[in-house]
This record gives structure tokens, sequence and C-alpha cells, in this order.
């Protein structure tokens, strides 16, 4: 299916190739990217079928861009850091500072039953005329947690409650105060006790960065027979008897997880879920910044390329007056063959663009594509409505100097131009790789400024009343095989 793919510099820069690169140099210029010139590197052009074309390029909906910097930004040249913390089930905004203290979990009555993991929930149980005690004398607790899927409860666990608030307190009190608990905490301790024996009694000895080194460290330890002290239970040895320690052997010896029996899980707490702030790891500027509450769908920061960078599209049809376009090709080696471009301005200010096609010793295509050169108008709300604006275009306008040949439509904020392809070799999808730099003026600094007072306004308008942006990037258009 026909597309077209943008591509980021980081990929070119993370995978090389062995074979020399092409140098393009941009007319114009010393190569300052806010002057409108640059000085691009080429790389060869992967085979589609490759898995590392996928790598390079992206659609311009999964993009993003530094305006600190003036790049495109593909998923791995982001940083991500959370934003926010909030439990799925019941919407609570966690702070940061809790987190840790609540082990990642949320701090409600939110728990995942263990059958079906489906969301538990609170009930209350009526209870008898007894005074408040059961049939064998205990205290009778009203308040459980059942699943309305599959019907279980926690009573059969014997997690009863008092209070319909503050179970996943009592619950972590609870755990706490078992035996298992207790000894998961003494292993712990007395491991790490042997540890800063072990790293204190030698001193040309290395830091431990992982468990295997530490685990290395302990069997060389013991077969040296340096004396590792011998670990003791704090627990009742009913606790931890003879049947736990044969089931943890069983399981440390265990090659064939089918043949074990389920055991009787817990509830769980539901696990938070944060949201992400993405960065760019060049100059570390905030491309994406969510609005941290869990209710909220906004954004406070959202720097897509797509707000940025021009469109590009292969149109089905250019506007009502013109009858549809033909799918592009088919394409035969040696046989040129017309393909139409629509380039779309985000932007409300207007736009320079520039399409340059790559060297020919890179591709497998030849394109009878000169400098071309044109302007995209600024986007406007209005255009929305004024259907019948600028359909019929002169032709004498479109050819009015050179560079402008190759433009086939104006419309809104729509330029649409033609170029012809010929394909030099057959290949299952024909890729066509061209360079765009497109330039517009930003004058958002001197809005800032004028904010202030009229006279930074003044001062604004007579020393920085904006700057050139100029983007330079790579697209490339995927348009079916070449026989």
């Amino acid at each position: 299916m026909p597309a077209v793919l943008y591509h980021c510099a980081c990929s070119s820069a993370a995978m090389r190739h062995p074979e020399p690169a092409h140098s393009l140099e941009m007319p114009g210029g010393d190569g300052n990217k806010n002057t409108g010139s640059c000085s691009v590197l080429v790389s060869p052009v992967d085979d589609p079928q490759l898995p590392s074309f996928a790598l390079r390029v992206s659609p311009l909906e999964s993009l993003y861009y530094c305006d600190h910097c003036s790049s495109v930004r593909c998923t791995r040249c982001v940083v991500e850091e959370p934003a926010g913390y909030h439990c799925p089930n019941c919407l609570f905004d966690v702070p940061t500072a809790s987190v840790r203290s609540e082990k990642n979990s949320c701090a409600r009555n939110c728990f995942h039953c263990p059958q079906c993991t489906h969301v538990l929930s609170v009930v209350e149980e009526p209870s008898d005329s007894s005074g408040g005690a059961d049939e064998g004398g205990e205290q009778h607790l009203p308040f459980s947690l059942s699943c309305s899927l599959c019907c279980w409860s926690s009573r059969e666990i014997g997690w009863c409650f008092e209070k319909a608030t503050g179970i996943s307190a009592h619950v972590e009190r609870l755990r706490a105060a078992s035996d298992r608990t207790k000894e998961h905490a003494a292993l712990l301790d007395h491991w790490r006790s042997v540890q800063r024996a072990s790293a204190s009694s030698s001193s040309s000895a290395s830091a431990i960065h992982s468990a295997a080194a530490f685990k290395h460290r302990l069997a060389a330890a013991a077969s040296k027979d340096t004396g590792v002290p011998e670990y003791r239970s704090p627990t009742s040895a009913a606790a931890v008897g003879d049947a736990e320690r044969a089931q943890m052997a069983e399981l440390m010896s265990l090659e064939n997880a089918d043949c074990l029996s389920r055991p009787d899980l817990l509830p769980q707490r539901i696990r938070l879920h944060m949201k992400l702030a993405r960065r760019c790891r060049e100059c570390h500027h905030i491309l994406i910044k969510p609005v941290p509450k869990a209710q909220a769908t906004q954004f406070k920061i959202q720097l897509m390329a797509a707000n940025f960078l021009p469109a590009i599209t292969l149109p089905t049809r250019l506007s009502l007056k013109h009858p549809p376009l033909p799918p592009p090709g088919p394409f035969v080696v040696d046989r040129v063959a017309p393909v139409v471009l629509r380039f779309a301005n985000p932007l409300y200010t207007e736009m320079t663009v520039r399409v340059h096609q790559a060297p020919a010793s890179s591709t497998q295509v030849h394109l009878d594509l000169p400098t071309l050169s044109f302007t995209l108008p600024p986007f406007t709300e209005l255009w929305e409505y004024d259907e019948d604006e600028d359909e019929d275009i002169s032709s004498s306008n479109l050819a009015g100097t050179p560079d402008q040949s190759a433009v086939v439509d104006r419309h809104a904020n729509r330029v649409a131009i033609q170029i012809a392809v010929t394909p030099l070799a057959p290949a299952p999808n024909l890729t066509v790789p061209l360079h765009i730099t497109c330039t517009h003026f930003d004058d958002f600094d001197a809005e800032k400024d004028s904010n202030s007072s009229a006279a930074a306004a003044a001062a604004a308008s007579t020393q920085s009343p904006g700057r050139t942006v100029t983007n330079s990037f790579w697209v490339y258009l995927l348009l079916g095989p070449a026989h």
C-alpha cells in the first residue's frame, strides 16, 4: 500500500553502514539551520523488506518535534519520566512521596481476585442477634472482600474486617505479622550482614553490583570455609516445618511447571499506573507533558511533529472540481510514471518548501525533478467554509518561474506537485527518497516579550522581532512493486 514515511536522524547515527555516505550541500548559505541552508548526510537507502528499514522511518503521527533544537524526534531519541501516579480502579491521584511507602499499590480498598483477577468489592454481611459473636465464641466481623464474577470471598482465607475503610493498611499489617514475612525479613538481614562482613574483610575486593556476583562470592566463601555464620530462624519450628521445607526443595528442583498444583493465592493490591512525560535526549527540552490528574486527558505541552512539519500525502483527489486521481503505478523498469504529492502547512505562518532528490548512486530510481521550491500558505480555519476559493488556478501563475513548473494544484494551505519516477531495477516495494527543507518565520519570542510591557514590546520589535526556523528531514515514498 502506498505510504509516506519520515526519517529520524537518530537512526542513521545509531545504524552506521560500511558504505561511504554521500554529502549533499543545499544551496544558499554557510550551513546555519536558522538561515535556510544546511549540509546533510545521505545514508544508503535500506531495502523496505529488511527489518532495519522499519527502525529508520516512522509515520508523521508517531514523531515528536523539539522546538529548542529544531529536530525531529522518534520514540528512541526521547527520555521518559513519570508525570503522575494514579490507581486505574478508583482513579485516586497518589502523591509521588507515597508511591514508595505504599509499595507502588493503591492505598484504598482496591484488590484483584486471586481466581479470576476481577476487581474485588467490599461487602457487608448482617450480624446475628447473638451479641456480635459466632458459634465458636469469636467476634463476628461483618465486612469482607467479594468477587462479583466468580463469587469468591475473602472469608475463605479468614480475611474479615471491622470497618469498610483502611482495608489495605489492615492487610499489610496481617502480612507483616505472618511468620513467612518475618522469615523473609530475617533471611534478608542475615545475608546482608554476611555481605558487609565479606566486603570489610578484604580491602582489595571490588564492590558487588549484581545478585550473581553476590552469589558467586558466597559460594567462594563457603568453599574456603571462611566462617560464614549459620542462619537461625527467629520463627518457631512449626512456622517453617519439614513440610514447607520439602515443598520449597521441590519448587527449587522443578523442571516442568505444568505438574505444579495451584497454591492458595491471596488477593493482590492493584498496582498504580503512571502518566509519562517525554524529553528530548539531546537538550532535555520537554516534548510531552500530560496533566497529572487521573481523569484529565489534556496535555500541558504536546510538541508533535505533525504540528510543525508539512504533511505529505499521496492524494486520490485534488479537489471537488478535479477528477479522481489514479493510484500511483504500475511501475515498470525504465518507464516513466507520474506521482502526485500533496503538501499541507499546519502552521499559522507562511512556509517555504524546497524538495531535493537523493544522489543517483544511493537509489535505484531516477527522478525527473529539478530543485523545486514553492510556498505553502498559512493554515486558517476559515478555509473550511470557503470550499470554492482558489479552486480555479491560472496556469500562468503556476508556470511563472522554473521552480513552479511541477506545481499542479493549490487550494487553501495545500499545494500538490507532480514528479516523474523511473525505476532502474525491479523492486518488491519501490522506495523514493526525498530531502525536504521547510523554512518559516516564528514570531513567538516577540509576542511573548510584548506581553510584559509597552517598552519591552517596542524593544522586541526593533531588536528581536522573531527568528527564522529551518527544518530539514528525509521522507521515503513507498509506492508499490516495480516489475
